[in-house]
């Protein structure tokens, strides 16, 4: 026998002879292979079906959505419950297209996963608001239109606010609850083609639940707080945005406000002349207000709102009111020309002193520039501008003109905290103060809150050329749920370049800055428990002073604007512990409409 022949043979290396596998085996591969292919197709095929309905679904319960306000704002509730049936079964065709098996595996999937998730919790916040939150208001008799915040012969109809309070506030819970559902979708999780679809709908809800909201506040507060259980007394300040106060500007006019059983009526009688400068503070100072914001909050109704905290303004106010007028001051109400301006827009035109006639165009211009220039004494100015803001809002009390632009101009004031309300009675602030017209600077638990703010420090009226642009921005999130933040407030003055040769009113004394100028004191309120790191001004690091109200840090710094001028503010810090939902940022409101009390996403989503 050979030798060599009875020896196992070893391939050569790098032959390329490789063991096969048995037939059966490959066989069941391939089919193995092509039946997840063929499931893998057939699923994307039902998945994309689905996707084109629920889309279609959604599309059409838009425009019944819209043709719903509408018919609810005219008071048609027998059209608006033929409408709302038919958008509660496009919403569940929505939820039905989007749910299942195939859903629930691709939520879970790489890459689509978090938008195929958005996608299922929009359908089933759209649907769960036409379920629970539009119903109830339609199962009233009272109609919920416009109309029924307009007076009849000067009084508003209380027994209906009453008959509303409940439906009313069923639907700002749900509006609330899918709110924070949606609010909770990071946008740049989210693949392109889904980000624009949901980020439209969040703008809507957010439009919903904040005018339902107020709704809410309005309707459980209004029988009491017009007077149906008794005559009230409330003060009224007109904030001007011109010389700038943290809550918008300095209190340049005031009237008294009677509310008796829905009757409301103006006293414009009293003048911010009857309310003195007071030796010694009305009330007792906390001592983070005397040394954050100093002791003329308490002796001078100008400076009542230096702090940021409306419900402290509005006591201070009151506090001196009811020491120079002898008479009990139930609450205490603020509005700006802006939000008097926006509320022209349903009034119409309103004729006021030397037969100048304000219209939404023109009111602010009116009332915080060319007056000054018009008038060279500053008693007639101020008599002017008290006059005309008192005008406007009688013809609001009146009910004149178109109501429902009247709303919708006081919703979008009240949205930029231009409209504030503060009672005596505990249990209607109690209600106030969380809303968005209590101007508290207590915010919601675990919500790290940040307010950037400036008061005028040239007794000038040069806020009027003050434009602002600012952000608020979280980077990184701890392990206690500590977001670190950055905020920041660009300050451009649009004076002109000879504005020294302004009216002397308008460019103030001189004796804090060189006229034409502007000197602006800036408050940066920090959430509970932050700690500062720096700050910066045009991005160079600078010293700044420390203070407290609240509860909450504050940061002080002061910068001066020449004509043209722009200068950045920018404040680095880390937020207290347990603070992961989304930031908010408050702002003084200005001459211009602003975006206030914005969320910004969270560094710990």
């Amino acid at each position: 026998m050979n030798r060599t022949s009875s020896r196992t043979h070893r391939p050569r290396r790098g032959s390329s002879r490789r063991r096969r596998l048995p037939r059966w085996l490959r066989l069941s591969l391939l089919a193995g292979v092509a039946v997840v292919v063929v499931a893998g197709v057939a699923c994307g095929v039902l998945l994309a079906r689905d996707v084109s309905t629920a889309k279609q679904a959604l599309n059409d319960a838009t425009v019944q959505a819209k043709t719903l306000q509408q018919q609810l704002s005219d008071g048609d509730n027998a059209s608006a419950r033929t409408t709302l049936r038919g958008l509660q079964k496009t919403t569940g065709t929505a939820v039905d297209h989007t749910d299942g098996p195939l859903w629930s595996i691709s939520a879970h999937l790489p890459v689509v996963g978090r938008s195929v998730e958005a996608v299922q919790v929009a359908t089933t916040s759209v649907q769960d608001i036409a379920q629970r939150g539009i119903g109830p208001l339609l199962s009233t008799s009272r109609s919920l239109d416009s109309s029924l915040f307009k007076p009849t012969d000067g009084r508003f109809d209380l027994t209906a606010f009453a008959g509303l309070a409940k439906p009313v506030s069923t639907a700002s819970t749900v509006l609330t609850e899918n709110r924070r559902r949606l609010d909770a979708i990071d946008p740049d999780d989210l693949l392109s083609a889904v980000r624009g679809p949901i980020a439209d709908l969040k703008a809507k809800v957010a439009t919903a639940q904040r005018g339902a909201s107020a709704a809410d506040v309005a309707l459980r507060l209004a029988p009491t707080m017009l007077g149906g259980d008794g005559k009230r007394t409330y003060l009224l300040l007109f904030q001007n945005n011109a010389e700038a106060r943290t809550t918008g500007g300095i209190p340049g006019a005031v009237a008294l406000v009677e509310a008796d059983r829905g009757r409301l009526s103006l006293d414009d009688d009293v003048s911010r002349d009857d309310i003195p400068f007071f030796a010694k503070p009305v009330v007792k100072l906390t001592r983070g207000e005397k040394t954050t914001v100093g002791t003329t909050i308490g002796t001078d109704l100008r400076d009542v709102n230096l702090t940021p905290s409306f419900p402290r303004t509005a006591q201070l106010a009151r506090a001196m009111a009811e020491k120079a007028l002898d008479r009990p001051i139930d609450g205490v109400v603020s509005v700006d020309p802006v939000a008097l301006s926006y509320a022209l827009r349903g009034t119409g035109p309103v004729k006021v002193a030397d037969s100048t006639t304000l219209t939404d165009k023109n009111a602010v211009d009116v009332l915080l520039n060319e007056v000054y220039a018009r008038y060279p004494d500053p008693e007639v100015q101020d008599a002017f501008f008290e006059t005309s803001a008192g005008a406007i809002f009688k013809q609001v009390l009146d009910g004149r003109g178109d109501p429902r632009k009247i709303l919708s101009g006081l919703n979008q004031a009240a949205r930029e905290h231009r409209v504030l309300i503060w009672s005596r009675t505990k249990a209607e602030q109690a209600t106030l103060s969380p809303s968005t017209v209590g101007g508290s600077l207590q915010g919601d638990e675990g919500v790290p809150r940040v307010g950037m703010y400036i008061n005028d420090a040239t007794s000038s009226k040069m806020q009027y050329y003050l434009r602002t642009s600012s952000q608020l921005k979280a980077t990184r999130c701890s392990a206690d749920g500590r977001q670190t933040m950055s905020v920041s407030t660009t300050y451009r003055s649009t004076a002109p370049a000879d504005a020294s040769d302004l009216p002397e009113y308008i460019v103030g004394p001189g004796k804090h800055s060189p006229t034409g100028t502007q000197r602006l004191g800036v408050l940066v309120a920090l959430p509970a428990g932050a700690e500062p790191s720096q700050l910066l001004i045009d991005g160079k690091r600078r010293i700044f002073g420390r203070g407290g109200l609240e509860g909450r840090p504050i940061i002080r710094t002061s910068i001066l604007l020449e004509p043209g001028d722009s200068i950045t503010v920018s404040v680095e810090f880390t937020s207290g512990k347990d603070q992961r939902a989304r930031p908010v940022l408050d702002l003084t409101p200005g001459v211009v409409p602003l975006d206030n009390g914005r969320r910004v996403s969270s560094a710990c989503s």
